[in-house]
């Protein structure tokens, strides 16, 4: 269940009611702390992978500590086999705050954004490789595009995210610009601290699975991330009595911020505070917007970049955080673009999850309704010099050999890719693609003379169209100096599914056109890839 501000206290009323406290699992006995100054010294925040453990260290009062034991011998003495579940009243729900695990980070530049993207993309791509399940590799690329943001995950797209393994591993999964998962290893260390906070005596030891979730959203921008602590995964190593009757009734935190701070970004409600039994038994899911404001933007869309993360602490009257733990920086980036549409539903904001190489996916085989398009871009991109236009006459020595971008490429990110434009803003260039493939194709308009000789020999048949890549709709299409193209004649009906697909996927992915006024505009603009199956 979500714990969204305006119910919390009617949810956690019906949680708590509900929960139940594990039964021991290891056993442990109390150690001497090490030597105070030792123990003084701050534990920093474990940046950790999902591979890795997010370990926190948390101090709590003597006092809190002979109140949970007390509780317990009460419960132990009337002959329970574990502690009541706490009432209502014992819940803890802390207000909105500013806390933040880590000092607020610099606002990050486009060509930083970009730089940054990349590398986690090359990683992001590497783990999903591994993953074990074809289901969830085919759901991926049905799965693009935005949903609805509600007050609960949507279930769909949860279950289809953690059912890749990559979820698992490296930076967690980006399924889809819109949806992204990570399952991580969660260990706090508890010790009895003194009056002035300081480590005294360690009690034990507190495990846990914590999930992560989040939705982009295309109407607003904003993010959703979702965290919960998995069921039934928790397992405390405190000693045989405190596994049943203290360990579970320990306070646990989460929280996700926004690394760039109130300039760039923020992020709310504040904390949810529970006992870990009420974690452990209830599929309890507590949610954040992280939230990016225009003020610090680039560009035309008003392009903005900022990372996230979830900590994971205890702070209060009778708790102190000597180390949080916090799971690795994402990045988002969010854009007003106002030419993102399905049909009549326009999309005029939007926060992506970045960290991916964004491809479109066309299938070859007799089975495909756009069969003939995908062999043609097979060609184009694996034998480029076997395409017309010819890049010489027949007969004659070719100048060089004829290389079309464009080809997805999992392991290099950097590879040339495609730029969208569309008629509005990009009027130039439009024409200049039609006018080069007219030439190529039918060797008509303004450019046919550059192709009397390279062009399609024979034009195109009946029922057939002039299929062109680059595309049309790409700033490397026919008409730019710097590519070659190839044009081929296929089955008019092939070559509508395709282009429709093209024109979806430009929103689903939320591609962005084309802007030379970015710093840096080769590296910074939105670029992708397609992919032949």
């Amino acid at each position: 269940m979500s714990l969204r501000r305006t119910r919390r206290s009617k949810t956690l009323i019906a949680a708590l009611a509900a929960g139940a406290f594990l039964l021991p699992v290891q056993a442990a006995n109390a150690q001497t702390a090490p030597e105070p100054a030792a123990a003084r010294t701050n534990t920093t925040a474990v940046n950790a992978g999902p591979e890795q453990t997010i370990k926190m260290k948390i101090g709590v009062s003597k006092q809190e500590l002979a109140d949970l034991r007390a509780k317990g011998k009460k419960a132990s003495d009337a002959g329970l086999t574990s502690l009541p579940v706490p009432g209502p009243s014992q819940a803890k729900k802390s207000p909105p705050t500013s806390r933040a695990a880590k000092p607020v980070a610099k606002p990050l530049t486009a060509v930083q954004a970009e730089r940054a993207a990349r590398q986690a993309a090359a990683a992001n791509v590497q783990a999903q490789a591994q993953d074990s399940s074809p289901r969830a590799a085919a759901a991926a690329e049905a799965d693009r595009g935005y949903v609805p943001i509600e007050d609960e995950p949507n279930a769909d797209r949860l279950d289809a995210c953690f059912d890749g393994d990559s979820a698992d591993r490296d930076i967690g999964r980006i399924y889809n610009r819109f949806t992204y998962c990570a399952r991580y290893d969660l260990e706090a260390e508890y010790w009895e601290i003194d009056n002035k906070g300081n480590p005294v005596e360690r009690e034990g030891t507190t495990t846990a699975k914590l999930k992560v979730f989040g939705q982009g959203d295309a109407k607003d921008r904003r993010v959703r991330i979702w965290s919960q602590i998995e069921k039934d995964s928790v397992e405390h190593d405190w000693g045989p009595w405190d596994n049943i009757f203290t360990a579970p009734n320990v306070d646990l935190s989460l929280m996700a911020s926004c690394s760039q701070g109130g300039t760039v970004c923020g992020a709310s409600p504040g904390a949810y505070t529970l006992p870990w039994a009420t974690w452990d038994n209830n599929p309890i899911w507590a949610d954040w917007d992280i939230t990016n404001n225009d003020a610090r933007s680039a560009g035309r869309d008003k392009i903005s970049y900022n990372q996230w993360y979830v900590e994971a602490w205890t702070d209060g009257e009778d708790y102190t955080t000597v180390g949080s733990g916090t799971t690795p920086e994402r990045m988002v980036r969010c854009d007003s673009a106002d030419y993102f549409k399905h049909g009549q539903i326009r999309y005029p904001k939007a926060c992506v999850f970045y960290e991916v190489t964004p491809h479109l996916t066309y299938t070859r085989g007799t089975s495909s309704t756009h069969h003939a398009v995908a062999d043609h871009l097979d060609i184009a991109m694996n034998n480029p010099n076997s395409t017309y236009p010819l890049l010489a006459a027949p007969n004659q020595p070719w100048p060089r050999n004829k290389i079309i971008p464009g080809k997805y490429s999992p392991s290099n990110p950097n590879a040339p890719g495609l730029h969208r434009i569309i008629p509005k803003l990009h009027k130039a260039e439009y024409k200049a693609n039609l006018d080069h493939k007219n030439g190529a194709c039918f060797k008509r308009g303004p450019q046919r003379h550059l192709y009397q000789q390279t062009g399609l020999p024979n034009g195109t048949g009946d029922r057939e169209q002039c299929d062109e890549f680059p595309f049309a709709s790409t700033l490397e299409g026919a008409g730019n100096p710097n590519w070659d193209f190839s044009v081929k004649s296929i089955p008019a009906s092939d070559n509508q599914v395709a282009g429709g697909m093209l024109r979806v996927y430009y929103t689903d992915d939320r591609i962005l056109a084309w802007d030379k006024g970015l710093d840096s505009p080769d590296l910074t603009n939105d670029r992708f890839y397609m992919q032949i199956n």
